[in-house]
């Protein structure tokens, strides 16, 4: 960042980088650095050595596949030999900048790479150099890259000011002091104005040219930038000989002295801190051979002195192996018993859901069974009555078709462990929905449900579990009322809850049964239903995974209500896949 406002800046940063890359062995690193290193000699004017530099660093970046270090190398090798007249050599390394370039599918060091191209090209092939340059733009509004979007500028400008479309060369002129100003890139506002200088004097405008190099001349000062003085200060005594102006002349000659012992002194401790820098490196590569030597050395005695002992270690490693096997003998053995109790745990959860899906079905499809029985005396009814009951029938079995297809497809998602879905549930219209799966059996005792629950109560939880556990207290409500009799269904909020009841008006039960309820066993004998035990336990394990709860109260002779809370909104931190317990 430093190159272009301080060569003296660049050569100090690049050696210090260097010097790090060579402690941690970082061959990239190291080539960055003696990239920079090699650019501080170039700005200074000692291509030689910039030139054997940039060549160094060429082949650390191929030595770590570096495509894009390895290009930009060719590249600045080749502006060093244009520079120095060597035309030949500037095209070859110019050209095989493009050839290794061309393997890089996409990438910006293209843009700089094609815009060096056509500032190397267009004495000897200017088709070529224009083809290159709007290349380079292409890539540089693709990158959004505003450094080279400038340099493109004032190579497009200084073309156009040459064939003498000065119009056209003064937007773009213009448009890349503008970005310089804006990015405070003032290396390229003084190249930006010594090319609008160049513009004026194309059109014999020298007082404006003047006013270009002042300004360029100040801030070359004010930015440290000691060998732009000079050239600006050159310029500047061109333009007062022009204008035949030899009191400015002289004054602009007097400041040029002084800039160029300036500069002078300032390459002078340059060159002295790269030779010192340079020695330097040679003693330290001395050192290096020589501590590799001793190293060697050591190597050998320590070897006769490990050979030594090798004997005990040996011995030593081969009882922390067996101790290591031992181990993990162990541990295996434990996660294989982990192992066989996750897959307990999955079979006994695959029976429940099983049993879910084969306890919800039994009853619907036995009252449809039935009907479909009273059809074999189907001259015993009149033919209002036929259409009546398979309207019925027809829409019996699509109802429980469609409920099946909605529990089959939940249950294939739980098969490797429950994963709850939560979703928006109107618990008035699942309490509904789930009654209507058992419609002809109500009608067969003829038993009427009373929903209370107010049609806007909603809560956010997994509607397949929910409907399971309605469906699952619905018919028990029904199993055990009489005759005639009425289930009541009713929802109250307690704190952060929404509290369903479903109560009948049945037999009632003991609480010796009720504490038996949700704690089904094969080997029960409590007298409870067994398919209703099942269902229970499941309805309970389920509604737990929910942060839940269920429980019942009842008497003898006076009925049973059954409740469940479930939070209104199911919490974030319900596991994905737990395994039922």
């Amino acid at each position: 960042m430093m190159h272009m406002k301080s060569a003296d800046s660049c050569l100090l940063y690049g050696i210090r980088a260097k010097a790090i890359a060579d402690r941690q062995h970082y061959a990239k690193g190291k080539a960055d650095a003696v990239c920079n290193i090699a650019t501080a000699l170039f700005l200074k004017g000692v291509y030689s050595q910039a030139l054997e530099l940039y060549t160094e660093a060429m082949l650390e970046y191929k030595s770590v596949s570096d495509t894009v270090g390895t290009v930009q190398m060719l590249m600045n090798s080749a502006v060093v030999y244009e520079v120095l007249g060597d035309t030949l050599n500037s095209v070859k390394f110019s050209r095989r900048a493009l050839i290794r370039a061309s393997a890089l599918y996409s990438d910006s060091i293209k843009c700089m790479l094609y815009a060096n191209y056509s500032f190397l090209r267009p004495k000897s092939e200017p088709d070529s150099s224009a083809f290159y340059l709007n290349q380079a733009e292409k890539i540089a509004l693709q990158f959004k890259d505003e450094r080279a979007l400038l340099f493109i500028k004032q190579l497009k400008s200084e073309k156009l000011t040459q064939t003498g479309q000065l119009a056209q060369a003064r937007e773009l002129i213009l448009g890349s002091l503008q970005i310089a100003r804006r990015h405070q890139w003032e290396y390229h506002e003084i190249v930006g104005l010594d090319y609008y200088a160049q513009y004026f004097l194309k059109q014999n405008q020298i007082d404006s040219a003047i006013a270009c190099y002042h300004k360029s001349y100040e801030l070359a000062d004010r930015s440290g930038f000691i060998t732009f003085k000079a050239e600006v200060l050159k310029s500047l005594r061109n333009c007062y000989q022009l204008k035949g102006d030899e009191k400015n002349q002289a004054l602009t000659n007097e400041r040029l002295v002084q800039a160029l012992e300036e500069e002078k002194n300032s390459n002078n401790g340059f060159i002295g801190d790269y030779i010192a820098y340079h020695n330097t490196q040679q003693q330290v590569e001395q050192l290096e051979l020589q501590a590799k030597n001793n190293r060697r050395t050591i190597g050998l005695l320590v070897g006769f002195s490990l050979l030594a002992i090798g004997v005990i270690i040996f011995i030593f490693v081969l009882y922390k192996k067996l101790r290591q096997q031992a181990r993990l003998q162990h541990q295996l053995n434990e996660k294989i018993t982990e192992q066989n109790k996750l897959l307990t745990q999955s079979d006994e959860f695959k029976a429940k859901l099983v049993s879910m899906l084969a306890h919800d079905f039994r009853s619907p499809l036995n009252s449809t069974l039935s009907m479909i029985s009273l059809l074999k005396d189907e001259y015993v009814f009149t033919k209002e009555e036929l259409e009546t009951f398979y309207s019925s029938l027809q829409m019996e079995i699509e109802t429980v078709l469609r409920t099946f297809d909605n529990i089959l497809q939940w249950v294939k998602k739980q098969y490797s462990g429950f994963v709850a879905t939560p979703e928006n549930v109107v618990v008035h219209s699942a309490i509904e929905e789930a009654a209507s799966l058992h419609h002809t059996l109500m009608q067969d005792k003829n038993i009427s449900l009373v929903n209370r629950i107010d049609e806007d109560v909603a809560i956010t939880t997994d509607r397949e579990v929910i409907q399971f556990i309605n469906r699952n207290l619905i018919h028990n409500a029904i199993k055990f009322s009489p005759a005639g009799g009425s289930i009541t269904v009713d929802a109250d909020y307690s704190n952060q809850d929404v509290i369903v009841s479903v109560a009948d008006k049945g037999i009632g039960m003991t609480q010796e049964q009720i504490d038996k309820l949700f704690a089904f066993t094969v080997s029960d004998h409590s007298g409870i239903d067994r398919s209703a035990g099942v269902a229970l336990t499941i309805c309970r394990d389920f509604i737990t995974k929910l942060n839940g709860r269920i429980w019942a109260e009842s008497s003898p002779g006076r009925g049973t209500t059954f409740y469940y809370a479930l939070p209104q909104r199911v919490s974030p931190t319900i596991p994905t896949a737990v395994q039922m317990e």
